[in-house]
């Protein structure tokens, strides 16, 4: 194996077994702290101090992982940036922050995992950038059912929905609005669905999926999905 990728496989192993995505602030036992703050489409920012070595600042590496898990980027951060907030709250002077220019555009739409190291161990906070799809917020897991245009699973309303709109396999949902207001785009099991209808027996965490048939509506059954409100 070459030396290059000896360094890159040696460090993404580093990064999987010891980063914790969505964390906040990360105590190793190196007595590095710190936190991934922002990831914006032309940066990406946060601090890192290290208790060990409280007068220096230390070094910040940053390594890109597609959705397969294959180092796309790597870059070094300086940490030249004041933050009263992080002294605040007892970490060192404040001389602890970074932002770095990360140029997304040159990178396929995927879903991006930002890894940050400080004097080589892990520091925590936001990991995930997707470019060039959905913004996703879990709501939690929900009970799924289909149902079809037929008179015993639409009750002679058929492909009418509550809302006023034709109901369409692979986008129409009946829900809860209380729990899922109309309109809400939502992700079940990769499938972007609309909360357009309502049914007599969906209550709380419960969706009803519309599909073209009967009998695919029985094939769905009782299941059971997280599901995902679509912000963007």
């Amino acid at each position: 194996m070459r030396t290059t990728d000896l360094k890159k496989h040696l460090m993404k192993f580093l990064f999987a077994a010891a980063l914790t995505p969505g964390a906040g602030i990360t105590a190793m036992a190196s007595q590095v702290h710190g936190n991934v703050d922002n990831i914006q489409d032309n940066a990406i920012s946060g601090w890192a101090w290290n208790a060990e070595t409280p007068a220096e600042v230390p070094q910040v590496s940053i390594a890109i992982f597609n959705s397969a898990g294959t180092i796309v980027d790597e870059m070094s951060a300086a940490i030249d940036i004041c933050r009263e907030d992080v002294a605040a709250s007892g970490y060192g002077s404040g001389l602890c922050g970074f932002s770095i220019p990360m140029d997304w555009s040159r990178l396929p739409d995927d879903s991006y995992t930002v890894s940050v190291m400080a004097d080589g161990q892990p520091v925590g906070g936001q990991s995930q950038y997707r470019k060039g799809q959905p913004r996703l917020r879990s709501l939690g897991v929900f009970k799924t059912t289909g149902y079809c245009p037929c008179r015993s699973c639409s009750k002679n309303w058929g492909r009418n929905t509550s809302t006023g709109t034709i109901a369409k396999a692979n986008h129409t949902i009946a829900v809860d609005p209380r729990v899922i207001p109309y309109g809400s785009k939502v992700m079940i099991n990769g499938i972007i669905y609309t909360a357009e209808d309502c049914g007599g027996s969906v209550r709380g965490n419960h969706i009803d999926i519309f599909f073209e048939t009967h009998g695919e509506s029985r094939n769905q059954g009782v299941q059971y999905a997280e599901v995902f409100l679509v912000e963007s």
